[in-house]
């Protein structure tokens, strides 16, 4: 006659088990309902669960029933690389049933001395496997030899394998709770608000931080309709916001007005699988620094649009006012030189040396005025010209201008040291006019030197074409140097023989081309100067036009 099945002659005990391990429970209760039958079943006096611990590296106790107290047994902790059954079991992933000691001892004859405990008289040791990975061992202990019938197999394995679907879901069960505690934790320490909505509406979370915002405690809020709690949302900006992320399932973000905070908020939109997750922060200080920059903007700007008129008015009245004195003055100005040539030859024969010398200062002086006169008169005219734009080689452009001032150059030693200098994007003529001025200033300002030496040189920088001249005269001091190019600040005796209106009119040439213009001085008591030039480098906007 055949033997029944373990389904048929222990379905008792297995529904029992089942259904005590339908809820998840923790791992020493598990083990706990799983040995209870299994040694009431069979008649065992003892039995033990040991898993594998989470380092993968050790064997360790989780339950034992029917043991004494502190007594030893052959089933203890331990590393896996040890030669004892329950290790072969889990290597092996197959179970071993030994019906007496002897058999025991025949295969693992140095077990009682390593473990110091005496082998029970029958015993069986089964691997608790799920999908083919080992969570470590079940065994039982009897204090007589026991045949195991099939059934009895069976139904060990079976229980086996009750423990560790259990036991899986346990630990899937403590890894999702950490999950869910880690994003709780998350949430909690966020600065924004946050809360979470079902379909229905109904809140099924809210973080400390919306409590905050809102001045209402979660448990107030958890299973209510958003809605009914914040009547005053409904038809607003956010409650169509809400809706539109349900609606499109795509998030939604916007700034506007919380009814409910009666200030300004950021909101962030989620679509969840059952619902909506909701971030949102206060922003109304952002906002009212926005509203105070946009105001200083605005007055910024009116107060630049006012001053810039007012500057175009003064520049237009400076210009009527230079064009002006310079026509007033011209006139008189050649008079009192044609009066002061008559008066010379009227008295020509008769006067003596000193007399001589003060006509001569007098011709001086009005020369020097008329050629003040003519700088002013350029000066009021230069804004006016049109800028006429060209690829320029500055290396030509200095032959040019030292052609212009050979004349200055009689009985003179003047070394030039020109470098390979830049094309550069600029009106030919103003550029001229800029580059005849600095190095006139540069012959003045070396006159007295024996050797002078001038150098002339120029490289791209970046978004600049940087042109410098260098000369070894007379040097300048740093205040000198910074009102170089103002109008009347040229030191008397330093770059010239008297005041220049030239360099500004430099300056304004250069800044009309978008560059700038300064000037260096050597370290103190050291001779030279350097004048300086930077221009857009712009050569690149003809290939993009």
């Amino acid at each position: 006659m055949a033997e029944p099945q373990a389904q048929t002659l222990f379905s008792d005990e297995l529904h029992a088990v089942g259904h005590a391990l339908s809820p998840i429970q923790p791992q020493e209760v598990v083990t706990d309902i799983i040995l209870r039958p299994a040694i009431s079943s069979l008649g065992a006096v003892a039995g033990a669960v040991l898993l594998i611990n989470a380092m993968q590296d050790r064997l360790e106790l989780i339950t034992r029933q029917g043991y004494e107290q502190n007594a030893k047994t052959i089933w203890q902790d331990g590393p896996l690389d040890r030669h004892v059954p329950a290790i072969d079991v889990i290597q092996k992933q197959e179970p071993l049933f030994f019906k007496d000691a002897e058999t025991l001892k025949q295969h693992y004859p140095q077990l009682e001395q390593d473990t110091g405990a005496i082998s029970p008289l029958g015993s069986a040791i089964l691997p608790i496997l799920l999908n083919g990975r080992s969570l470590g061992v079940l065994v039982l202990d009897f204090h007589e030899p026991h045949f195991f019938t099939s059934a009895e197999r069976q139904f060990l394995v079976t229980l086996a394998l009750q423990c560790a679907i259990a036991l899986d879901r346990t630990t899937q069960h403590a890894r999702l709770l950490q999950q869910q505690q880690q994003q709780v934790d998350v949430l909690e320490s966020i600065n924004d608000g946050f809360y979470a909505v079902d379909e229905t509406w109904r809140f099924i979370y809210v973080n400390r931080r919306a409590e905050e915002l809102w001045h209402r405690h979660r448990e107030d809020l958890l299973g209510k309709v958003i809605w009914e709690e914040f009547p005053e949302i409904v038809g607003s900006e956010p409650y169509q916001a809400h809706f539109q992320a349900v609606q499109e399932r795509q998030m939604v973000r916007l700034e506007a007005v919380s009814p409910v905070l009666n200030s300004w908020v950021s909101i962030n939109i989620f679509p969840t699988t059952h619902g909506l997750s909701v971030y949102f922060s206060d922003i109304s200080q952002r906002k009212a620094d926005e509203i105070k920059e946009r105001e200083f903007t605005q007055t910024l700007e009116r107060q630049v649009s006012e001053r810039t008129r007012d500057l175009q008015d003064l520049n237009a009245e400076l210009r009527a006012y230079a064009l002006g004195i310079t026509r007033d003055l011209s006139e008189p100005l050649r008079r009192v030189n044609a009066v002061t040539a008559l008066l010379q030859r009227r008295l020509e024969g008769r006067l003596d040396q000193r007399h001589e010398r003060l006509f001569q200062q007098v011709r001086e002086e009005a020369r020097g005025v008329g050629e003040r006169l003519d700088e002013l008169r350029h000066l009021a005219v230069l804004e006016r010209r049109e800028l006429r734009e060209e690829p320029l080689p500055l290396a030509q452009l200095i032959v040019q201008v030292r052609s212009d001032l050979e004349p200055l150059l009689k009985r003179r030693k003047v070394k030039w040291v020109i470098g390979t200098l830049p094309v550069v994007l600029g009106d030919a003529l103003l550029l001229r006019q800029v580059f005849a001025e600095l190095l006139l200033v540069t012959l003045d300002a070396t006159t007295e030197r024996v050797q002078a030496v001038i150098e002339i040189d120029g490289e791209a920088r970046g978004e600049n074409v940087l042109v410098w001249v260098k000369h070894n005269g007379l040097g300048l001091t740093a205040e000198q140097a910074q009102g170089l190019f103002n109008v009347f600040q040229v030191p008397q005796g330093q770059l010239g023989t008297g005041e220049r209106i030239g360099l500004a009119n430099v300056r304004r040439i250069v800044t009309r081309h978008g560059g700038q213009v300064w000037a260096e001085g050597n370290r103190e008591g050291e001779m030279g100067a350097s004048l300086l030039v930077a221009l857009p480098n712009r050569l690149g906007e003809l290939g993009q036009a």
